[in-house]
């Protein structure tokens, strides 16, 4: 929030001629660094900034400006620092309190955002989006239920928000609340049928409802809009499997993986369909593509990072579908150092472990008998 109109707290005096020309020059500074940032000329509005509040350090609009230049040039302490001395002289400023919720969100430091907003709302209770913003501070700090109610209130005042509706109704789908979140999403479709995330939700709660022609309707039209939706695809060819379309499936598993090469997800579902079709040789290349570019990418993450951390409880499905193809092959050897893989990962797997116990011995696992004679 940029306002160059707050009431400036110097007055011109009338006790001495210095008086008066003290404030003529600090109206000058004031009014060069307005004209510079209506422009959009922050750094030509610095000095005259930096100068005002010099001549004036009761000027709580200078402080707020000189916070909204340093947070656009990412010095955060410094700019910080000003919104706070604004804040001292007049706490009543939304604009600062807003300024301030908008850094810490952009340093990802919602929780520390969350009071700041809240300061906005209880100076204009019917501002939608600072409550949307409050939603989108307590959903990143996993406050999902304090996320839903502020999502809901900037629904109930401004229905038309596509953001807030499209975020309460993700919340609502989590809970299984699918009828609330088909109610606000077919209002904002027929508002505006052409929006690819709304599509691509119908497409999920119908799913979830076993109402597949619908949801395939859906996720159709999420494709015409967004033909490049990895995920409207591998929900499409899931409708299909259940829907006895395993041809169609196919070719939707494949376009998925072909438009992202990291979603475990899709591999998994194209190679578990390979499988059920016993086509193991198409089911084991597909699910050892993914694992070996999910190998790839961790390596390039710890040699990033020397804190990166790998987490293969994603893999274990893949793991054990592997395993079951490899053993559909006759090859029991590859399949039991694959289960063995997924249960050092979880190993309260019974199902996995009773498939070791029925695999043939390993010839390594065997006692040698020496032909020699004593």
């Amino acid at each position: 929030m940029i306002n160059t109109n707050k009431n400036i707290l110097i007055k011109p005096g009338v006790a001495n001629q210095n008086d008066i020309q003290n404030y003529d020059a600090f109206r000058t500074r004031v009014n060069l660094a307005n004209s510079a940032i209506e422009k959009g000329n922050w750094d030509e509005a610095y000095p005259n900034l930096k100068a005002a509040v010099e001549m004036n350090p009761n000027y709580a609009q200078g402080y707020n400006h000189l916070g909204v230049f340093f947070t656009r040039n990412k010095k955060y302490e410094e700019a910080i620092d000003k919104f706070k001395k604004a804040l001292q002289i007049d706490f009543s400023m939304t604009e600062v309190h807003y300024n301030l919720a908008y850094l810490y969100m952009e340093r990802e430091e919602y929780s520390t955002a969350l009071p700041y907003l809240k300061e906005v709302v209880l100076a204009n209770s019917d501002d939608y989006e600072t409550y949307y913003l409050m939603g989108i501070c307590c959903s990143r700090s996993d406050m999902k239920n304090e996320a839903e109610a502020f999502f809901s209130e900037a629904h109930r005042l401004r229905p038309e928000h596509i953001p807030s509706a499209i975020n309460l109704s993700k919340l609502l789908i989590k809970k299984t609340d699918y009828t609330k979140a088909k109610n606000i999403l077919l209002y904002t479709y027929m508002n505006d049928p052409s929006l690819p995330e709304v599509n691509l939700l119908l497409g999920i709660i119908y799913k979830m409802q076993k109402k597949h022609t619908r949801a395939m309707h859906y996720l159709r039209e999420t494709l015409l809009k967004d033909k490049n939706n990895a995920e409207a695809y591998n929900l499409l060819g899931e409708c299909c499997v259940e829907s006895g379309m395993d041809k169609q499936a196919e070719a939707f598993f494949s376009m998925a993986v072909k438009l992202d090469s990291m979603y475990r997800e899709a591999f998994y579902n194209l190679g578990n369909l390979y499988y059920r079709q016993e086509k193991y040789e198409n089911a084991i290349y597909a699910l050892e593509e993914y694992l070996k570019t999910k190998e790839a990418a961790d390596t390039i993450n710890s040699l990033w990072s020397e804190n990166a951390h790998t987490d293969d409880s994603d893999v274990v499905s893949l793991y054990n579908l592997l395993g079951y193809c490899f053993q559909a092959k006759k090859n029991p050897i590859k399949a039991r150092t694959l289960w063995e893989k997924s249960l050092a990962i979880q190993p309260l797997q019974q199902d996995i472990k009773d498939e070791l116990s029925r695999l043939p011995q390993s010839p390594l696992g065997q006692k040698r008998i020496s032909l020699l004679i004593d």
